[in-house]
């Protein structure tokens, strides 16, 4: 008799339910799809793919040994890794986001620069959204305070930092099941890969893909399920704080007396849609297990830290009790996007001076 497979049914429940909601609301369908392209081509790509690119140059130059110093004490200390590249690997999942730390953690991680175990602490410690969405967007145009976007910002960061610290002493007591050496198996897969600056774009290139489906494909299902089932504003937070964190974020900041919070514990669980972002650029020998179990934890943590923050920001609730109903976010984070191709423009011009260096020592043997 064959073995009954509930995961299957369940997704196949999961489709068909979706192929109603595109069937019987075409409209709100549609409109979810615009936004999600809207997000994408105006906020996701030009904040994301630079980055992208940025990152990969970084963890190939010798930059890396160095750029995250200032993070050394975190790693080293509160973590428990050596390597001086994973201050940097923390620095740019910080700065990046998410997807910025799945796509760089799994990079080192291929390259042989961290274990797995080490992989998956700086998972729990640099998952998360980035100061751009959370200072920009969520503090000053969902909020509209840029200190409140700040203290969300040093929340979520000081948060990561505890969970990681809990689970290195979890990770401890856990015996490893894994050899430290097996992720070296997989390095044949990336070695054909191109190196340098062509390989970078590559391999942004595939990872904004991934991203931006994520992204169309979530606010698609935010507005159809929405719109089917007539929620009321505290429902309609859960909701979209579960399935993807800029929708989760927006609803709570319209969230009466609560809004602060309200995106404070949208963007700690981060959402269906994060989740399964950061399993489709992590490398399949990660597990994805130690950060939803961390999920909890962090919530709680990161709720602590803000209330804490806030002691330190007069007229806080002036400013989250007089909100607009409805949010509208206009601008696309440019000053942010402008810094990363700055890096980026800086790193082609040492690479390409790098490059005129080699050819004239070879023409100078030639002669």
């Amino acid at each position: 008799m064959k073995k009954f497979d509930g995961k299957g049914f369940c997704l196949g429940a999961a489709a068909l339910g979706i192929l109603c909601l595109l069937a019987c609301l075409p409209g709100p369908s549609a409109r979810g799809v615009l936004a999600g392209l809207k997000s994408c081509a105006f906020q996701v790509i030009p904040a994301l793919f630079p980055f992208f690119v940025v990152t990969g140059l970084i963890l190939e130059s010798p930059l890396a040994e160095w750029l995250g110093l200032a993070l050394y004490p975190v790693t080293r200390l509160g973590l428990g890794i050596r390597q001086r590249r994973a201050a940097t690997v923390l620095l740019l999942c910080w700065l990046g986001g998410f997807a910025v730390a799945a796509s760089a953690i799994s990079r080192s991680y291929h390259q042989g620069e961290l274990d797995r175990r080490q992989a998956i602490l700086l998972l729990v410690c640099g998952v998360g959204s980035g100061p751009a969405f959370v200072v920009n967007t969520v503090g000053l145009l969902m909020l509209g305070s840029a200190p409140l976007g700040v203290c969300l910002l040093g929340a979520m960061l000081a948060a990561n930092v505890c969970t990681a610290l809990a689970f290195r002493f979890l990770l401890a007591l856990r015996p490893e099941s894994v050899a430290p050496c097996s992720f070296r198996s997989s390095a044949p897969a990336t070695a054909n890969q191109p190196a340098g600056l062509v390989g970078a774009i590559q391999s942004a290139v595939h990872s904004m893909l991934i991203v931006c489906g994520f992204v169309v494909f979530f606010r698609f299902l935010c507005e159809t399920a929405a719109q089917a089932l007539s929620l009321d504003a505290a429902r309609f937070y859960a909701l979209c704080a579960g399935l993807e964190v800029t929708s989760g974020c927006a609803a709570g900041a319209a969230l009466p007396g609560y809004a602060a919070l309200a995106c404070c514990a949208a963007l700690s669980v981060q959402s269906l849609s994060v989740f399964l972002q950061v399993r489709a650029l992590l490398c399949p020998e990660l597990p994805l297990w130690p950060l939803a179990a961390a999920r909890p934890l962090h919530l709680g943590l990161s709720l602590c830290f803000f209330r804490l923050f806030l002691r330190w920001l007069p007229g806080t609730a002036d400013v989250i009790s007089t909100l607009a109903p409805r949010v509208i976010c206009r601008t696309h984070t440019a000053p942010d996007a402008a810094l990363v191709l700055f890096v980026f423009c800086c790193l082609v011009l040492f690479r390409l001076e790098r490059g005129s260096r080699r050819l004239r020592r070879k023409h100078t043997y030639c002669e």
